[in-house]
């Protein structure tokens, strides 16, 4: 009998809120929708080996609001390994406090690794308190370098909020990814190693790229999608989410998306003119 190719669940930008919290810059119930894509995950035929949550566990990152997410995770019942990643809306403490079981240290990001069914599942923190980009703090890229020597026959699948940046010519996106440095100590980290993916959130849209060989995934998430094609006049919010489904076969990594009901109606529109206004803020603070 041929064994059966590994399964995961990639679901990211959770954005969950504390029972009670009135938050305007919460767009729908995303408390709801993490329930729902764990019914999904429960009607499956086929239970998967694990799943990965990939950043934004939170919308504000109160210890509360991580027991939340822990609630409704042990609630489902589906008795699966879970991944967990930081993302910009994540507090370092605040998941200290409400996961302390799997992180103790704030003062450090939360990188973890872990094999699963012969897979080497890596995940980096490429958070960091008070950006809205990614890119890594000091030693990071040395423990991933420790990291991916170790299990060197098992591929390796990483996971990371901020997906690498595709097109390094435009230094005014760097918001929406890693920064281009840390793209590129990234790319010279990976060179040579087997790589299957990279599993990302932080944009609100189902974004699949191929970087220097490597497939980079990006889902929508739980929170609300961003309207694709009015960019970049207007930078809607709509009302879509949902989640995907990995299998990792002998030949590749496939993902396949699973789209909530969904009315695609805009919930909220972003400046984004205030957007880079912050992040030049921070820039020039920093100088």
């Amino acid at each position: 009998m041929t064994e059966r190719p590994l399964t995961f669940i990639h679901m990211t930008d959770l954005h969950v809120n504390a029972p009670g919290v009135e938050d305007d810059m919460l767009f729908s119930e995303t408390r709801d929708t993490l329930r729902r894509t764990l019914a999904e995950i429960a009607r499956m035929e086929q239970k998967p080996d694990f799943i990965v949550a990939s950043g934004d566990l939170t919308n504000h990152g109160e210890p509360e609001a991580y027991r939340t997410v822990a609630s409704i995770m042990d609630e489902a019942g589906l008795d699966l390994p879970v991944v967990y990643a930081l993302g910009n809306h994540d507090r370092r403490e605040g998941f200290a406090e409400g996961f302390s079981a799997l992180y103790s240290d704030p003062t450090k990001p939360y990188d973890h690794d872990t094999v699963i069914g012969g897979l080497h599942v890596i995940v980096l923190d490429s958070s960091v308190p008070d950006e809205i980009g990614g890119f890594w703090e000091a030693g990071q890229v040395d423990w991933l370098k420790a990291r991916l020597a170790e299990h060197a026959d098992l591929p390796k699948l990483l996971v990371m909020h901020h997906a690498p940046m595709i097109d390094l010519t435009a230094g005014e996106m760097e918001w929406e990814s890693l920064s281009r440095v840390a793209t590129e100590e990234l790319r010279q980290a990976i060179e040579g190693v087997n790589v299957v993916g990279i599993l990302s959130g932080h944009v609100h849209m189902d974004r699949v790229a191929l970087w220097h060989g490597v497939p980079v995934v990006i889902g929508t998430g739980h929170h609300a999608g961003t309207d694709v094609v009015a960019l970049p006049g207007a930078f809607n919010m709509l009302d879509a989410t949902g989640f995907a489904v990995g299998t990792l076969y002998p030949s590749g990594l496939q993902v396949t998306f699973v789209a909530h009901p969904q009315t695609r109606e805009v919930r909220h529109t972003l400046d984004m003119q205030r957007i880079l206004d912050f992040i030049e803020a921070r820039k020039t603070a920093a100088e």
